[in-house]
């Protein structure tokens, strides 16, 4: 995570999913900004339906996601929800703005795909975190810059089910000169799995039944969301130490 002056803003872009209800990350987007404030720091929340919201057709949704996969498995620009957001971002950026990418669902794909597009454009990307999303191919670019979340109902043991769709995989060469299938050649390096009661809908509810061991679920993301950036800060500066040596 990049050191940021006191004139200096982080820009969160929380991103929904498929036909979601235009309140459903009102909540999140807000407990986030308070904990940005409570330890001092200049963020500013932005809340986007990359597929529109739940008064959209849903068949068109559906297609534009699949669009949207395919061309990440293909490593081809997004034509939909991350084209969206990436041109969100540059109609509203400003040289003193860093971003920070939260994409819940399928908006969690999009975020990828505008996060990727705008680091190769030269935008100061801090990273970006995934929520209960479909696996999709993270490059090397982002790959240390990605945190996936995805829940798991300690009731029950349920685990939510869109993370399982989707792929990290890719072929590599080994050593011999054979091509083997890696599951895991596109995935993230941090990903964390998180007690959730309930199931894929559920990770942003802040009452009654969604809480486990004394915390909602809304806490408990965003104690992990806080947890990974804290870790991102210390790695910094241990890398800016190591330069100066």
């Amino acid at each position: 995570m990049t050191i940021h002056s006191e004139s200096e803003e982080i820009v969160i872009y929380i991103t929904a999913g498929f036909a979601t209800a235009p309140d459903f990350l009102d909540r999140f987007g807000a407990a986030l900004a308070a904990r940005f404030e409570e330890a001092g720091k200049r963020a500013r929340v932005v809340i986007h339906f990359p597929y529109g919201d739940w008064s959209r057709q849903r068949q068109k949704q559906l297609r534009e996601i699949t669009s949207d996969m395919w061309n990440n498995a293909h490593r081809k620009p997004s034509r939909y929800g991350g084209k969206s957001l990436a041109k969100l971002v540059t109609d509203q950026w400003n040289p003193r703005q860093s971003l920070l990418f939260i994409g819940h669902s399928a908006g969690a794909v999009a975020s990828v795909q505008a996060a990727e597009a705008l680091i190769k454009a030269g935008f100061p990307v801090l990273g970006v975190i995934q929520i209960g999303s479909p696996k999709c191919a993270i490059s090397p670019e982002l790959k240390d810059r990605v945190l996936c979340i995805h829940g798991v109902n300690p009731m029950d043991q349920k685990v939510d089910p869109i993370p399982r769709l989707g792929t990290w995989g890719g072929w590599i060469k080994s050593r011999f000169g054979v091509f083997r299938w890696h599951r895991l050649k596109h995935a993230p390096i941090h990903r964390e799995t998180l007690p959730m009661i309930g199931g894929h809908a559920d990770y942003f509810r802040d009452h009654n039944p969604y809480i486990w061991q004394d915390a909602t679920n809304l806490q408990t993301t965003i104690a992990s969301i806080w947890s990974w950036l804290s870790q991102q800060q210390q790695e910094h500066f241990k890398e800016k130490e190591d330069e100066d040596v």
